[in-house]
């Protein structure tokens, strides 16, 4: 487990069910931006039609998602930092994970986000 897995897991009680009401846990948080930053990186490496768009929709979730870890007093920056490295840390290591999340299930999470 990574460090930001372990820290995300001793965060304050309130903050655990902040995270809960739109994520489930902190292991689906974790799976969400994960997945997030795997797609900026996808479309800023990949031909993909439309890929600033979709770039200005993963930064307006970035945003969103960062400012509700700084409203529960929390460095939001640094938490997707920490993630998005452990991706890219998959991603130069050929290592690919599997959250078992369905592409519904991560639609339904996104659209929670606010």
């Amino acid at each position: 487990m990574s460090d930001i897995r372990q820290r995300l897991n001793k965060l304050p009680k309130d903050t655990l069910r902040k995270i809960a009401t739109i994520y489930g846990d902190t292991d689906t948080f974790y799976a969400t931006v994960y997945l997030i930053a795997r797609n900026e990186h996808q479309c800023r490496t990949q031909p993909i039609p439309g890929a600033e768009q979709r770039l200005n929709t993963i930064r307006a979730y970035q945003g969103m998602i960062r400012f509700m870890l700084d409203e529960e007093g929390l460095n939001g920056k640094e938490i997707l930092e920490a993630i998005a490295s452990d991706y890219l840390e998959d991603f130069v290591n050929y290592r690919e994970q599997d959250f078992g999340m369905t592409d519904e299930e991560f639609i339904t999470i996104i659209k929670r986000i606010r």
